[in-house]
C-alpha cells in the first residue's frame, strides 16, 4: 500500500495565498506594529501573576485573573501571530473574543464581583455536566447525542462513559457545597425544562454582551468592534470574499494587508485600558509606571499608523 500514498505536498494557488509575499510585506513596512502588539502580548504574561500574587486568591480573583485576564492575553496574542503572518481576516476572531472577555472584567468589577464570578463558575460546572451527561445510557441528554455519533462512525465507548460519570459525580459534589448550591438552585429553576440554561449574567440583570458593554461604556466598541468582527465570524458578509463587477467575480486574497490597521487599533485599544482596570483593582501602586510605559514604549507606534495602499493580484472567474 506505501507506493500509493501521495508523497508531493499540495502547493497553493498564489493567486489567493501567497504567504511569502504578505509576510515578506509586513516584514517590511509594518514591523514596529506587529512587534508592539508582541511586546502588549508579554507585558500581559507578566501582569497574571504579579496580580495574582496580590489578590485576596479568592474565586473572584481566579475567574478575573486566571480565566478573563488568561484571555485577554491570549486573543492578543493570537492577533499578534494571525497579524504577523498576514491572516488580517481571521485576526478579527481573536480580536472578537478578546473584546468579550474585557467587557465581562469590566462588567464583574463594576461591583457584586464575587457573586458575579459564582454565577460565571457555576454556569461552567453546569455546561460540562451538560456534555458529561450526553454520554450516559438512559438520560434525556443521550438519545439525540449518541445517534448523532454513531451516525458518524463515532460510538461512544464504555471508558468514555466511566469517565464522564467520574466527572458527573465530582461536578455534583462541587455544586453540593452551601457557597454555590443556591447559585446552581437558581440556574436550575430559571431553565425550567429548557434544553439549556441561560447566559451565566442572565441571573443578574443583563440581557447580553450588548447590554453590558453599555453598563462598562464600550458601547461604541460593540457596535464597530463587535459588530464587524461578528461578519467574520459568522460569515454574513460576501463582501470580505468576493467583489462583484459587470459580468465577473473578483475573488479576495486568503492572506493580505487589508484591514491591518483596523485590527491592530481596536485591539489595542481594548488590551491597554484593561491592563490598566486590572492595575487598579490588584496593583495600584503601578498605574504611573504602566502610564509612563505607554508613552516611552507605545505610544508613538499606537498614534502614528501609516496610511496603506494594498496593491495585490486578485484570481477572477
Amino acid at each position: 500500500m506505501k507506493e500509493l500514498l501521495i508523497k508531493v505536498p499540495e502547493s497553493e494557488f498564489k493567486a489567493l495565498l501567497d504567504r511569502d509575499k504578505v509576510v515578506a510585506a509586513i516584514k517590511e513596512h509594518l514591523h514596529p506594529w506587529t512587534d508592539l502588539v508582541n511586546d502588549i502580548t508579554n507585558y500581559g504574561t507578566n501582569l497574571i501573576p504579579r496580580c495574582f500574587e496580590s489578590s485576596d486568591r479568592k474565586l473572584k480573583d481566579v475567574m478575573l485573573l486566571a480565566v478573563l485576564l488568561r484571555q485577554v492575553v491570549a486573543m492578543i496574542d493570537g492577533v499578534d501571530i494571525l497579524l504577523s503572518n498576514g491572516a488580517v481576516h481571521a485576526a478579527n476572531l481573536q480580536m472578537r473574543a478578546l473584546f468579550e472577555a474585557s467587557v465581562y472584567i469590566d462588567w464583574i468589577l463594576l461591583g457584586d464581583s464575587e457573586k458575579k464570578a459564582i454565577y460565571y463558575y457555576v454556569h461552567n460546572l453546569r455546561r460540562k455536566r451538560l456534555w458529561a451527561m450526553r454520554t450516559q445510557l438512559g438520560t434525556q441528554q443521550s438519545k439525540d447525542f449518541a445517534a448523532m455519533l454513531n451516525n458518524m462512525g463515532l460510538p461512544i465507548s464504555n471508558e468514555v462513559r466511566d469517565s464522564a460519570k467520574a466527572r458527573i459525580k465530582e461536578i455534583d459534589r462541587i455544586l453540593s457545597q452551601p457557597t454555590l448550591a443556591v447559585f446552581n438552585a437558581d440556574f436550575e429553576q430559571r431553565r425550567k425544562g429548557k434544553a439549556f440554561d441561560p447566559a451565566w449574567y442572565v441571573p443578574l440583570g443583563e440581557r447580553s454582551l450588548g447590554t453590558m458593554s453599555k453598563k462598562v461604556e464600550k458601547a461604541a466598541l460593540y457596535l464597530f468592534l463587535y459588530g464587524g468582527a461578528s461578519e467574520v465570524m459568522h460569515t454574513s458578509s460576501y463582501e470580505h470574499h468576493v467583489k462583484f463587477g459587470s459580468g465577473e467575480a473578483t475573488f479576495e486574497p486568503i492572506r493580505s494587508v487589508e484591514g491591518f490597521r483596523n485590527v491592530f487599533y481596536f485591539t489595542l485599544n481594548v488590551a491597554i485600558p484593561t491592563f490598566r482596570r486590572i492595575l487598579r483593582e490588584y496593583r495600584p501602586g503601578e498605574l504611573e509606571a504602566f502610564a509612563r510605559k505607554y508613552v516611552e514604549k507605545w505610544q508613538k507606534e499606537f498614534m502614528n499608523f501609516p496610511k496603506i495602499e494594498v496593491r495585490q493580484e486578485t484570481s477572477r472567474i
